[in-house]
């Protein structure tokens, strides 16, 4: 297991690093659901900063790789079904649950 983990990790710096050089400044809250499912290689990113945010939020220090999965989920599922709201509009959804 920590070796899988080590390398998920390992592979998310890769894809990362390959990002920055040509990543802009993004607000999350600004960043709509179709552009959030058409992310490709930086949607793990995203995930994971959406997973951060909660975190810090709810003072949760712990890492859960099936519920990162499950969040990745309910956010694809947020958003397929309303394209048009925004990434943060998911995130709110979340809390609704």
């Amino acid at each position: 297991m920590k070796k899988l983990l080590a390398s998920a990790v390992a592979a998310l710096a890769l894809t990362v690093t390959a990002n920055v050089a040509s990543a802009e400044e993004q607000d999350v809250a600004k960043i709509k659901c179709s552009e959030f499912l058409q992310s490709g290689s930086t949607m793990p990113l995203l995930i994971m900063w959406i997973d951060g945010y909660l975190s810090a939020a709810s003072d949760n220090t712990t890492m859960d790789d099936a519920y990162i999965e499950e969040l990745g989920n309910k956010l694809g599922e947020f958003c397929g079904k309303n394209q048009n709201a925004t990434l943060w509009d998911a995130i709110n959804s979340l809390s609704d649950e």
